[in-house]
């Protein structure tokens, strides 16, 4: 079987829901509807084999598969496959050569290439010119020995470096492994998987705080992959005295999970490999809360946009945390978004929000993020967008049209088709006030084909047919009436209140269990909540909370909230500096929440021990691109043997609280704001 065909069978048996067709296969692989049949007739000969029954291609040119057809033994019979079966092409066979050349310590024949792979004598003399002319490339010579064969003369160094430029150029990842790649693991004898080193890499990444630009990362993966199966593993044993950085320890830590003995060589080699390709530059320290308020920052600015409630989605902000610092799902391959258009995700405005404020997290992280990264951040926001849509309570709507209803109703089709509202009512342009207070329920707003004024109702003007703008319209109108509610429990109640009156039909009895639904959250917020610590009573003391009753600057500020950590020797004074440093570099990226900041500095600028201040100020302190002033400022520092993200987000609750920043401020002794921060929940 050729290449493609493999790829098409690999397309049925990865994606078992979808109905592929003639016309969609020819043009991605940009060749003709006859010569695409062709290879339908090839597969369905590799499927008697097994035997499975043929794919038939219906009248309207959809591929169908049979009942028969079992992707599980499908695939294990297409990568058993025997090498015969498979007809390699041109660039695949010169690949292959060439890494059996790179590894043999001994000569080979042209003869033993052609019998192995199937082909004439002739094909594998005219791929050894080719082949010859990219060796040189890569600055190495294929010798030819009439009497003996072919080897390459170079050195190991040399041999690792045209290995990593082959197995890059056959794109092996963890997730995509076609059946020529799997055919060149089992040839080489690979012993240690690329997703196992990975895998490895991505566990000291987290420990160790580290962040690789993409590229960068599966460079070193692939060093990684190469040099442990195919490098010298025989030298000297790494004396414990050595003086070992990061990236030294990176190579000793995947080696220690593959019980593989790094030696002084290796670790040389790599030191070697990561300054001669200028790697170090693009591999960064972070620190998470740091970074954890970044992406906050980030996600903030978006939803200023697009209105969507995003920065109340802790989910989302943790998941985005984990994505960045640990590569989560970044890979070689593409990231596809949505082509169609989704009732509720406008994925390209989205998308346009995204790559406008990417910037954010660059200027943190210091490079570019590829077009994978960003749109795999737009899925994230999506499935946040999703899940909390499932908290909101539906919308009811009022469709106006002209006075014939025929419009009315056709436009009611194409809303419930889209969005999921309760649609009240069709009426005429001219019923509109009256018709709205008899009928005595609740409208959020309605949607009109006319145009109308309502002063007590938002009113959105659409065409009969919608368009696209007009959705987008309805969109933002309808994420801005859902918008998540700023009390945790209060989405899921309102849902649940909200399912109770569709149920019962007795409006009285719904009404009545509705009230005893709220009357049991208050009790127990009021009873259970109030009484529990939240994660600022672990380092916050009433020693370390100041009030002041001036304006202050942003600068002022964090100079003063800091004074009781540097006096008692927590900080040093470099760590209060590199604090200021960071709002200049970064923007007002420490404002965490309305009314609220948090100024922090890595642990290596003089962290001494684990702590925590806040400076209360009444009249507010004053930051360069935030409007609204701030009034509770804390200056947080860690030695970085404990995880804090649980008090950042205690810190960020406040200012998502309604009122409770105004009621801390309102205390008048550093008691009383004391017991109004540690217990707020």
């Amino acid at each position: 079987m050729r290449k493609r065909s493999v790829e098409i069978i690999q397309k049925f048996i990865l994606n078992t829901d979808k109905v592929w067709t003639v016309k969609e296969l020819a043009l991605e692989y940009k060749i003709t509807k006859k010569t695409l049949r062709n290879d339908i007739g090839e597969i369905n000969q590799f499927l008697h084999s097994i035997p499975v029954s043929d794919i038939t291609v219906s009248e309207g040119g959809a591929l169908i598969k049979q009942e028969d057809f079992d992707e599980a033994l499908v695939e294990e019979h297409l990568y058993n496959m025997d090498i015969y079966l498979y007809k390699l092409s041109n660039q695949e066979r010169q690949i292959y050569i060439m890494m059996i050349l790179a590894v043999s310590q001994h000569h080979i024949t042209m003869q033993n290439f052609a019998e192995e792979l199937y082909v004439s004598r002739i094909t594998i003399v005219k791929d050894i010119e080719q082949i010859k002319e990219k060796f040189m490339e890569l600055e190495t010579n294929l010798v030819i020995d009439p009497g003996k064969g072919m080897c390459l003369k170079c050195d190991d160094q040399k041999r690792i470096e045209i290995l990593i430029s082959l197995f890059r150029e056959i794109a092996i990842d963890i997730k995509h492994n076609g059946y020529f790649q799997r055919m060149v693991m089992k040839r080489m004898e690979i012993r240690y998987s690329l997703s196992a080193i990975f895998s490895y890499m991505q566990e000291y990444m987290q420990v160790c705080s580290l962040v690789f630009m993409e590229d960068v990362f599966y460079d070193i993966v692939l060093y990684l992959f190469v040099i442990f199966n195919f490098g010298r593993k025989e030298g000297t044993v790494i004396s414990k005295k050595a003086v070992l950085s990061g990236i030294d320890h990176l190579i000793l830590y995947v080696g220690a999970m593959l019980h593989i003995q790094v030696t002084l060589e290796m670790l040389e080699n790599f030191r070697s490999y990561i300054k001669r390709h200028h790697l170090y530059s693009f591999v960064k320290t972070v620190d998470e809360i740091e970074l954890y308020k970044i992406i906050m920052h980030f996600v903030e600015i978006i939803d200023q946009r697009l209105q969507l409630g995003l920065g109340d989605d802790t989910k989302l902000l943790d998941s985005l945390l984990m994505h960045i610092k640990n590569r989560k799902d970044w890979g070689s391959y593409e990231v596809e978004l949505p082509k169609e258009y989704d009732s509720f995700i406008n994925y390209e405005l989205l998308q346009q929000a995204v790559n406008q404020n990417a910037w954010i997290l660059e200027r943190y992280l210091t490079y570019k993020l590829s077009e994978n990264m960003k749109k795999s951040i737009v899925i994230h926001i999506c499935v946040s967008i999703i899940r909390n849509r499932r908290y909101m309570p539906r919308l009811s709507v009022v469709i106006v049209c002209p006075g014939s209803m025929a419009t009315g109703k056709y436009l009611e089709a194409q809303i419930k088709n889209y969005f999921d509202f309760k649609v009240i009512g069709v009426l005429a342009a001219e019923e509109v006030p009256e018709e709205l207070e008899a009928k005595d329920k609740k409208v959020d707003f309605i949607i009109s084909t006319v145009s109308i004024k309502s002063k007590k109702y938002p009113v959105i003007k659409v065409h009969a047919f919608l368009k696209m703008s007009d959705m987008n319209l309805i969109q933002q109108m309808a994420l801005q009436k859902q918008k998540v509610q700023q009390d945790v429990m209060n989405p899921k109640s309102e849902l649940l209140k909200s399912m109770i009156q569709d149920i019962i039909d007795d409006k009285k009895l719904a009404d009545l269990l509705c009230r005893k639904v709220s009357e049991v959250i208050k009790d127990y917020r009021n009873t259970v909540l109030l009484v529990q610590e939240n994660a600022l009573g672990d380092l916050l003391e009433e020693a370390y909370i100041q009030i002041c009753n001036r304006e202050m600057t942003w600068k002022q500020a964090i100079y003063k909230a800091a004074e009781p950590l540097e006096r008692a020797g927590f900080i040093e004074s470099e760590y209060i500096r590199k604090s200021v440093e960071h709002v200049e570099e970064y923007g007002d990226y420490i404002v965490v929440s309305k009314g609220v900041a948090l100024a922090h500095a890595n642990k290596n600028y003089g962290a001494n021990k684990d702590c925590l201040s806040l400076l209360v100020s009444e009249k507010g302190i004053t930051f360069t691109e935030t409007e609204d002033k701030i009034h509770l400022l804390f200056c947080f520092a860690s030695k970085g043997e404990n995880e804090y993200l649980e008090l950042l987000k205690s810190i960020v609750l406040i200012g998502k609280t309604d009122g409770k920043v105004d009621e801390i401020c309102s205390k008048k002794t550093v008691g009383e704001i004391y017991r109004e921060v540690v217990y707020c929940t």
